[in-house]
């Protein structure tokens, strides 16, 4: 059984990258901590492992076989549990999460979704969401052009969008491919989008 942590009326479901919780995550619980939610970051495999960058082909099979993005069926039961205790719950992934968090805005359970680099939602387009989204990506992607999606996602009324300059994995600290600017450019727009949900 969930239970409320704090008096926050506010909370965040925190959907990690193919390598589990690990301290990039934990610093986006922080930060949305900071911003006045609860934060309740969802293990995919249930195993509390966590995968190191250099093991991304594993993590990624892995994440493939045993978890898969059909996992957002069970989160969207997670979420209408903690709807019992918050007022106000988003959802935020990341790499993979974010491609979980955008199946499961057309389901009503969630007041607001941010997604970064879900480079699989190219796969999911004809989702359409009922509750305000925000989407950043990196001007580059290895497996597809970013452009490509732009136009197709700027149709649906619920979604903002941000392109920033680098690569997959650029708000991430701990990676090879940490782009300082592109983060600070994201934080900024994720704090305004947070500001924007309060009020609705």
């Amino acid at each position: 059984m969930l239970e409320q942590k704090t008096e926050s009326e506010k909370a965040v479901v925190i959907i990690p990258e193919i390598y589990g919780v690990n301290q990039y995550i934990k610093d986006w619980a922080d930060f949305f901590k900071d911003q006045g939610y609860e934060p309740f970051c969802v293990d995919l495999s249930g195993r509390d492992h966590v995968y190191g960058y250099s093991e991304s082909n594993a993590a990624y099979n892995d994440f493939m076989i045993e978890i898969g993005f059909d996992r957002y069926k069970e989160i969207v039961v997670y979420i209408k549990e903690l709807k019992r205790h918050y007022k106000k719950i988003i959802v935020f992934g990341s790499s993979v999460g974010a491609t979980i968090a955008w199946r499961l805005t057309e389901s009503r359970c969630c007041d607001g979704m941010i997604g970064y680099y879900g480079s699989r939602i190219r796969d999911y387009l004809e989702v359409s969401p009922v509750c305000p989204c925000l989407l950043v990506f990196p001007e580059q992607e290895k497996s597809f052009e970013v452009q490509s999606i732009i136009p197709k996602l700027g149709q649906k009324d619920m979604v903002e969008m941000l392109v920033v300059p680098g690569k997959h994995g650029f708000a991430d600290p701990y990676g090879k491919d940490f782009h300082e600017l592109s983060e600070n450019k994201g934080l900024d727009m994720v704090k305004y989008f947070l500001r924007k949900i309060a009020h609705l």
